[in-house]
């Protein structure tokens, strides 16, 4: 299964675990049992993608304790996932009033906003969460939206400190996407350290097929079609094997392939 993150193009799903990442502050601190009960009921739903049990779940600990903060955080993801940004937004910012998971709440939103296309108030979040804990998974988010908002230099300087945090095949494809669109931009200096880091990302998961086509990009632009055309062909190679597993687990398994 890890292949196939590389292999297909590479899309950041951040939120699949985020509800495990929440420490029960409120059990500690003595809050009602039923509504416990409810936020327990309310996790396992969101875990399993079951929205409107989740939603309900939570709004039912809330009316029994206003101020749990584990709730609105927890129904925030629910609704970020059933895309209810605006809706997600406010329970997030809820629990930053209550001064809980801070963190992850700032961070949590910062992707609502992102979904919004509010990237100057996802930049400020993501930057806020990172105050309160330098997360790589957080740090790849603000770089990847200062590359959005065309805060170029920015990005870089985050891809370089996530990269020296956790050098992982990803970081090193996300730079050099960077790297490369500042090379097709004129910046030809820049041609190089995308192809290192292209380099970089293959060496680490050599079947990340999109590094692969990068690669073949910066090639191409350096109008080496020969090393280009053996990395599309390889690229291509695996995209093909990549469906036709799937689609042999489809016909086999259908309910585990999905």
């Amino acid at each position: 299964m890890r292949p196939l993150i590389y292999i297909m193009t590479p899309v950041l799903i951040l939120t699949i675990l985020l509800a495990s990442r929440f420490v029960t502050w409120e059990a500690i601190k003595g809050v009602d049992r039923q509504a416990q009960t409810y936020v327990q009921e309310g996790t396992v739903s969101l875990r399993s993608w079951k929205l409107p049990q989740a939603i309900n779940a939570f709004t039912r600990a809330i009316e029994i304790e206003p101020e749990y903060a584990e709730a609105y955080v927890k129904r925030g993801l629910a609704y970020y996932r059933s895309e209810q940004y605006k809706t997600a937004i406010s329970d997030y910012t809820e629990t930053l009033k209550l001064k809980r998971y801070q963190a992850d709440a700032y961070a949590s939103r910062g992707d609502a906003y992102q979904s919004l296309g509010a990237l100057e108030h996802a930049i400020e979040d993501y930057s806020a969460s990172l105050k309160r804990r330098r997360s790589p998974q957080v740090i790849q988010k603000r770089a990847e939206t200062y590359f959005k908002h065309g805060d170029v230099q920015k990005a870089l300087a985050d891809y370089d400190d996530l990269i020296k945090r956790k050098p992982t095949a990803m970081a090193y494809y996300a730079r050099g996407n960077v790297y490369l669109l500042l090379a097709i931009r004129g910046n030809e200096n820049r041609l190089k350290p995308a192809l290192s880091d292209f380099d970089q990302a293959i060496a680490l998961e050599p079947r990340f097929a999109t590094a692969y086509i990068g690669r073949a990009q910066v090639h191409t632009h350096a109008a080496d079609h020969t090393l280009a055309n053996r990395d599309y062909t390889h690229a291509i190679g695996l995209l093909t094997e990549a469906i036709q597993k799937q689609l042999m687990l489809t016909l086999t398994n259908p309910i585990k392939a999905f």
